[in-house]
């Protein structure tokens, strides 16, 4: 006679074995509670570094606008066309030096604000992978029970 392959399973003993980890709803919002912290401490540095810059750049525009001004000045003064060429020329190379400077301020400040947002959220996406597999991890196993063999 034919015997069906799964006629002798028993779904409780199968399930005996088989032990789902408690969920902590509480370790669970804490979790949540210091990723959502760490998201607007990093979105408060990121804006306070785009202030910082915007202030910056500004700053650097007016004293551009100042410096030219005062160059020009000095360039249509009366003065012979060798003092004038002179002074153009070196308006120019100023400028330009200023101009680099600026920028590279400006790009140092940008990067350090990265920096400092991207550690807030690397500090707190580790933190919070420790915190999780802590969570997981599963109850003291009773005397006698070996941990399993890993590969």
């Amino acid at each position: 006679m034919y015997k069906m392959p799964f006629a002798d399973f028993d779904p409780a003993r199968f399930m005996a074995d088989f032990k789902v980890p408690a969920f902590d709803p509480e370790g669970a919002m804490a979790l949540h509670r210091k990723n959502v912290e760490a998201m607007t401490a990093a979105g408060q540095a990121a804006f306070e570094g785009a202030g910082a810059f915007m202030r910056r750049q500004g700053e650097l525009a007016r004293e551009a606008a100042e410096a030219s001004a005062a160059g020009m000045n000095a360039f249509f003064g009366d003065a012979s066309f060798e003092d004038k060429a002179e002074r153009g020329a070196a308006l120019v190379k100023g400028s330009w030096e200023s101009a680099v400077a600026g920028a590279g301020e400006l790009a140092e400040m940008s990067a350090k604000t990265g920096r400092e947002v991207f550690g807030l959220i690397d500090r707190r996406v580790r933190d919070a992978m420790d915190e999780a597999a802590s969570m997981a991890a599963p109850a003291a196993r009773p005397a006698g029970k070996a941990a399993p063999a890993k590969s």
